[in-house]
């Protein structure tokens, strides 16, 4: 079994937030919007992350990317010497199975626009090392198809040949930009909701998606963030 999950914390404070999101078990946890990390031992919960890796662009370095595994999936990060803030790879391996990891943020960086020019041409770059082996896309997009603009068909038409299809829309069989399931209420607004967090797998992966689970915006749930977790199961 295999569990994904992207989550936006909002304005940081992951340290304390974690609590929240450490029962989920999560193999691979994507966290957007994490403060430093340089000085936190322990975070909130009282399961602590066996992987966390973190890099901020140097200009915007209050928020950021962060990955996590509370599992012990064993996790390398690739872009070490050059590493690009809003598209962030690794290679992941678990009891035999390796595969890739691509966590992105397209409001990673101080300019949205420069985010997703990393996000879209971090794809077209690696395309070769993204068919290398099976690779888990996830994270905070920003985008849904109903918007204006061509950022999202831009997406696709990057993703489509990869192979790559979006585990939330196969397993409801929900056209994109018709979500009935939201992952972000704008500033805690409930009258305002947003489907903007995504994974993207393999297709030959989707047959064994077991589960989708979009978090629940409760009350207690708004004192925390304003996005709630994409969960996703695998039984690889």
């Amino acid at each position: 079994m295999l569990r994904v999950v992207t989550w936006n914390c909002r304005a940081g404070g992951f340290r304390y937030k974690a609590e929240h999101v450490a029962g989920l078990h999560a193999d691979l946890l994507a966290v957007q919007e994490v403060e430093r990390l340089d000085q936190v031992l322990v975070f909130g919960g009282e399961q602590q992350p066996t992987y966390r890796d973190r890099i901020a662009d140097p200009v915007f370095p209050r928020r950021a990317i962060g990955v996590f595994s509370y599992t012990g999936l064993e996790m390398r990060a690739v872009d070490v010497a050059a590493p690009l803030c809003a598209f962030r790879r690794y290679v992941a391996t678990m009891d035999g199975l390796e595969f890739n990891v691509i966590a992105t943020w397209t409001a990673a960086t101080k300019d949205s626009a420069t985010s997703y020019r990393q996000a879209h041409e971090g794809i077209q770059a690696h395309s070769e090392w993204i068919c290398e082996r099976p690779t888990v896309l996830l994270g905070d997009l920003n985008d849904n198809a109903s918007y204006r603009g061509t950022r999202w068909s831009d997406l696709m038409a990057l993703l489509k040949p990869l192979g790559l299809m979006s585990a939330y829309h196969e397993f409801f069989r929900e056209a994109p930009g018709s979500e009935t399931r939201p992952t972000h209420f704008y500033r805690g607004d409930e009258t305002r909701p947003f489907h903007l967090d995504y994974c993207f797998l393999p297709a030959e992966w989707l047959s064994h998606i077991t589960a989708v689970r979009v978090g629940e915006f409760s009350p207690e749930w708004k004192k925390v963030s304003d996005h709630v977790p994409l969960i996703v199961d695998l039984d690889l």
